[in-house]
C-alpha cells in the first residue's frame, strides 16, 4: 500500500513493541533481489576505476561531506553543505592537528572520526554501539557521550505532539541484547541491505540513548554495509536519498513500528543505496583514468600495482607487461611518479613502488586517532 494512503490508517502516537528475542519475520519488495545483484555489480565496478590521487581525494570528501551533512542536518546541525565540505576537507587532510570551538563543526569531525574508525568487523556488543555514540558526542557538551539512557523519553514532532514512544529505560540493554544477538547470529542469512535496514529500524524503535539516537544509527546502518560485502558504499551519497523526503522517511519508521513490516522501509533504503551507486559510478566514471588517454602500457602498471596491494618492483613489473623492455618500464614508471599515482622508495635497481590510495592513507592516520 503507498504511505501517503496508508497515512489515515494509523494514529499517534506510535508504540515500540518489546522484542525479547527479536525473531523477526522479514518479507522483501517484489524486486529486491534485482536491485540487490545490481547494487554488489556496482560496487565491484567502483573497484575498477582507477583515478588520480587529488580526484579520488576530492570525490571522497564530497561523499563524506554529503553523508555527514543530511545526517546532522536532521538533527538541527545549522552548518550548509559548502560549510560542511570544508571542515571534512581540513579533517580528512590533518587529522587530529585542526581543532574547532563550534560544537556544529566538531560534531562533523566526530562523524569523521567514526565513519574511519575500524569497529565495525567481527560481532557487535553492547560496547560497539556505546563507542560509535561516545566519538559522535566526544567534545560536545551534553548527550551523555556513550551511556544509554534511564529515564523515560518521547519522539516529539514539529507541532509539540508526541509522535512516537520508544522502549522504557529499564528494558533498553535487554532489548538491544536480544537485537545485537540476532544481528551476528541471523544477520548473515540476509543480504547486508536487509539485515541493515531492520537492525536501524529496531535500534531507533529502542532509542537507546537520551540524544543522538538518528546519528549513532545512520552510522551503524554504514558500518555494517562496509564490511560485510558493501566496502565501496562509504563512497555513495546514500543519506541524501534516504533523506530526501524527511517526512516519508519518518513516516516509514512509524509504519514500521505499527504494522510489524519491514518491506515499505527496505524498498526505501534498497532504492536509496542503488540511485547512490548509479552516481557514484557516474562521478568516478568522469575522472577514470583508463578511459582517459593513457597509453596502454601505463594502464597495465597500474592495474597490477593496484591488485599487488604491496610494495612492487621491476621483477613485478616484467611479469604483469611481458616482452616490454627494461627502458619502457622505468619511463612508464616515473610518468605515474611524477603525478604523484606511484610512490617510490630506494635508489637504482632496489628502488620499489607503490599505488597510492589516498583513502587507505587516511584511513591508517584516523584509526591511530581512535
Amino acid at each position: 500500500m503507498n504511505i501517503v494512503e496508508d497515512r489515515g490508517r494509523f494514529g499517534y502516537p506510535v508504540r515500540h513493541r518489546r522484542k525479547v528475542p527479536f525473531a523477526p519475520s522479514i518479507k522483501v519488495p517484489r524486486n529486491f533481489a534485482e536491485l540487490n545483484q545490481k547494487i554488489f555489480q556496482l560496487d565491484n565496478e567502483l573497484d575498477r576505476f582507477l583515478l588520480k590521487p587529488n580526484d579520488y581525494f576530492e570525490l571522497i570528501k564530497e561523499a563524506f561531506a554529503s553523508n555527514i551533512h543530511y545526517s546532522t542536518e536532521l538533527e538541527g546541525n545549522p552548518l550548509k553543505l559548502e560549510e560542511v565540505s570544508r571542515v571534512t576537507r581540513e579533517t580528512l587532510m590533518e587529522p587530529g592537528v585542526v581543532s574547532y570551538q563550534s560544537c556544529h563543526n566538531q560534531e562533523i569531525v566526530n562523524h569523521l572520526i567514526a565513519w574511519l574508525s575500524n569497529i565495525f568487523g567481527g560481532r557487535w556488543s553492547l560496547d560497539t554501539v556505546k563507542d560509535v555514540h561516545r566519538m559522535l558526542f566526544s567534545d560536545i557538551q551534553g548527550g551523555m557521550p556513550g551511556e544509554f539512557r534511564t529515564t523515560r523519553t518521547y519522539v516529539m514532532g514539529d507541532d509539540g505532539q508526541e509522535i512516537f514512544i520508544p522502549a522504557p529505560p529499564e528494558h533498553v540493554k535487554d532489548e538491544l541484547k536480544a537485537l545485537l544477538e540476532w544481528l551476528n547470529d541471523y544477520g548473515a542469512a540476509y543480504s547486508p541491505l536487509v539485515t541493515a535496514t531492520v537492525f536501524f529500524h529496531e535500534f531507533e524503535s529502542i532509542h537507546p540513548f537520551s540524544d543522538g539516537n538518528g546519528r549513532t544509527g545512520r552510522i551503524l546502518f554504514h558500518g555494517y554495509l562496509q564490511s560485510r560485502g558493501l566496502p565501496n558504499s562509504k563512497l555513495c551519497m546514500i543519506e541524501a536519498e534516504i533523506l530526501k523526503d524527511k517526512e516519508l522517511y519518518y513516516e516509514l519508521l512509524a509504519k514500521t513500528d505499527f504494522h510489524n513490516d519491514y518491506e515499505p522501509l527496505i524498498k526505501h533504503f534498497t532504492g536509496a543505496v542503488y540511485r547512490s551507486y548509479r552516481n557514484a559510478e557516474e562521478r568516478f566514471r568522469e575522472k577514470d583514468l583508463l578511459t582517459s588517454d593513457m597509453d596502454e602500457l601505463s594502464r597495465r602498471i597500474l592495474m597490477g600495482a593496484r591488485r599487488k596491494d604491496d610494495w612492487f618492483d621491476l621483477r613485478d613489473l616484467r611479469v604483469w607487461c611481458v616482452g616490454e623492455s627494461e627502458y619502457k618500464l622505468r619511463s612508464r614508471l616515473n610518468s605515474l611518479v611524477e603525478l604523484n599515482i606511484i610512490d617510490e622508495m630506494g635508489r637504482t635497481k632496489g628502488k620499489r613502488y607503490l599505488f597510492r590510495d589516498p583513502l587507505e592513507e587516511i584511513q591508517r592516520k584516523f584509526r591511530q586517532m581512535v
